[in-house]
């Protein structure tokens, strides 16, 4: 009994360790405080919320303390992985009106993929640093493997009484609402009840999982039944579906498109099978003289599947070269690959007479190591998909391969931050004489335009702006208001012949003795910020407090709108203020603005 209570009272303080995690992290992220404003503390605070609490529900083998070192050990492994994915995160290039952050933890895809990645890390890890005893044992590979197994069922059942306490609740609330009763609807709908009660229950349940050792060992035993009655068939159609090409040929296979994830995910629910139903090789009893072919049969045919599976690989990184997803399926392919050249040696080592699934262990072992060293490179940046991703389309743009808006959308899409950072350098680099140079400077600039940057790029930014009258100074916090203006970054500071060509107009004694300004591009219209007069308030703090309205003719008929001929004519001086030639009405201090087309024919 003590026992008992001691084993509950452990997950219950993980996953009330979880629940403050993550009912702080959504908090947060409601109110738009830290950490949810910094990606570099979302994402590894919400990495260790994944990662400690698995690797303690996994690491059941170890002894209390070593268990909670085990836990706390690869949390801290995967807070340094998110760490790195923070800094590295990209900014969305489509962010809504008003958005004023850098990063948002709307971006579910920059922490969660990452973190299902890494749990795949701990449930491999986890279990065999839980059963290292010194030097390895014999026995060690088969209670890894049973541990695997054990896990899995575990995490199976927790997740399935999770499910059903939930749909015990709703079901609850539906029924109080028919009479009236909203106390308990409202209740599941408060995020402060909700989110912790779900890791709780799912830790108690993994705690009562945990002590029936029996319902685990009874479903591992008919999953092995079960696979090993379904693997005769899965090798029979790999054997088939070989031959076929024989027939059929391989074109229709690789004009598909999609023809390496169909055989990654038929080899891999091959081996799993293999592997289930022979406790990862542990098991290597006598089999009847067909099955042991119809196996080698199969583990053989799972080799020219491999080939075929990377030759589609190599087909479209020629074509179309590295992307995360490609780098990602490089390691699914090579894990994979080792675990199918095992079975193939098995298979031959088998048909001259050796005992079936000996070798297996060897490639499992080998295969999950690979698989653990490939996340943590991948996730921990040396080998950063997103990086390497980018340096791949960079060099086929720079060989012709790709064009500048294919280009600028990896970038924008793809690229995270070192996407970024590639745009914000091709919008300062120098673009003289080179026309690709100014179509890449420019498309960076529009993918720029719509996204809000920290305040300092922004400041820069604005500070480079050329200025007219030549000369002319900013005051002091307009360079800061106009800095909150994600607009700028879209503008060419160095040139004032191109479209997006931008400049500041000072307005001297524009209204009493204030001088107004003005921003404006060469091609833009009024969306802000540019054409809005901005002036000081009484308090010294800058705000629009107007615009340029339409361009008239010199009897005041509407005119054809042209930017450009504004611009230039700033820039050549050439500019002049009137008076209007007729006065306003003022009705009870209202201004009414009048407009005289008396001897004017307007269309």
């Amino acid at each position: 009994m003590k026992s008992f209570d001691r084993i509950s009272s452990l997950h219950m303080m993980v996953g009330a360790l979880q629940a403050i995690l993550a009912y702080g992290l959504f908090q947060s992220a409601e109110l738009e405080v830290w950490p949810a404003t910094h990606a570099a503390a979302y994402i590894p605070l919400f990495m260790l919320m994944v990662a400690l609490p698995l690797a303690f529900y996994c690491a059941s083998e170890a002894a209390a303390v070593r268990r909670w070192l085990l836990s706390l050990g690869l949390g801290l492994l995967a807070s340094l992985v998110g760490l790195h994915q923070g800094l590295t995160a990209g900014v969305s290039l489509w962010q809504p009106e008003g958005y004023l952050g850098g990063w948002s933890p709307g971006r579910v895809g920059d922490y969660l993929q990452p973190a299902l990645i890494f749990a795949l890390l701990v449930f491999l890890v986890a279990p065999a640093v839980a059963l290292v005893r010194g030097r390895p044992q014999p026995g060690d590979y088969q209670r890894w493997i049973d541990a695997l197994h054990h896990n899995a069922l575990v995490l199976l059942q927790a997740g399935l009484v999770l499910g059903l306490f939930w749909g015990l609740l709703y079901s609850a609330a539906g029924l109080f609402k028919l009479v009236g009763l909203e106390l308990l609807h409202q209740l599941i709908d408060q995020k402060w009840f909700s989110i912790p009660l779900v890791t709780l229950v799912f830790s108690h349940a993994v705690s009562v999982a945990v002590r029936t050792h029996g319902v685990a060992d009874f479903l591992t035993g008919r999953a092995r039944q079960l696979c090993g009655w379904l693997y005769p068939l899965a090798a029979l159609l790999a054997v088939g579906f070989v031959l076929s090409w024989g027939v059929q040929g391989l074109a229709g296979l690789f004009e598909s498109g999609h023809a390496a994830n169909l055989l990654l995910w038929f080899v891999t629910l091959n081996l799993l099978l293999i592997n289930l139903a022979s406790r990862g090789g542990a098991e290597q009893g006598e089999q009847a003289a067909w099955m042991r072919w119809v196996m080698v049969a199969g583990k053989l045919a799972l080799l020219p599947m491999m080939a075929v599976a990377g030759y589609a690989l190599w087909l479209r990184l020629e074509q179309y070269g590295l992307t995360p997803e490609r780098i990602w399926a490089l390691l699914v392919w090579l894990v994979l690959s080792v675990m199918a050249l095992g079975a193939g040696m098995d298979a031959l080592s088998s048909a001259r007479g050796g005992t079936p699934n000996r070798l297996l262990p060897v490639s499992n072992v080998a295969a999950a190591l690979v698989a653990v060293l490939g996340i943590v490179l991948l996730l921990g940046g040396p080998l950063d998909p997103r990086r390497l991703s980018v340096d791949s389309q960079l060099n086929r743009l720079e060989t012709n391969r790709l064009s500048e808006d294919a280009f600028i959308n990896f970038l924008r899409s793809k690229g995270d931050g070192y996407g970024l950072t590639v745009l914000t350098e091709l919008t300062r680099t120098d673009t003289s004489g080179d026309e690709q140079a100014q179509l890449l400077a420019l498309l960076a600039r529009k993918a720029l335009a719509g996204r809000r940057e920290d305040t300092a790029t922004l400041l820069e930014q604005v500070k480079a702006l050329p200025r007219f009258p030549s000369g002319s100074a900013l005051p002091p916090g307009l360079a800061q208001a106009l800095g909150r203006e994600s607009g700028v970054l879209s503008c060419d500071s160095q040139r004032l012949d191109v479209p997006n060509a931008c400049l500041i107009w000072a307005l001297p004694g524009f209204f009493g003795e204030q001088t107004a300004y003005v921003v404006l591009r060469r091609d833009g219209d009024g969306d802000m910020p540019f054409g809005r007069i901005w002036l000081s308030d009484t308090d010294g703090s800058w705000s629009t407090w107007g615009d340029l309205g339409r361009i008239q003719d010199a009897s005041g008929c509407p005119a054809e709108h042209r930017p450009a001929a504004l611009f230039d004519a700033i820039v050549q001086n050439r500019v002049e203020f009137a008076a209007k030639p007729q006065p306003d009405l003022m009705v009870n201090g209202l201004r009414i603005p009048t407009n005289l087309w008396r001897n004017a024919t307007c269309p």
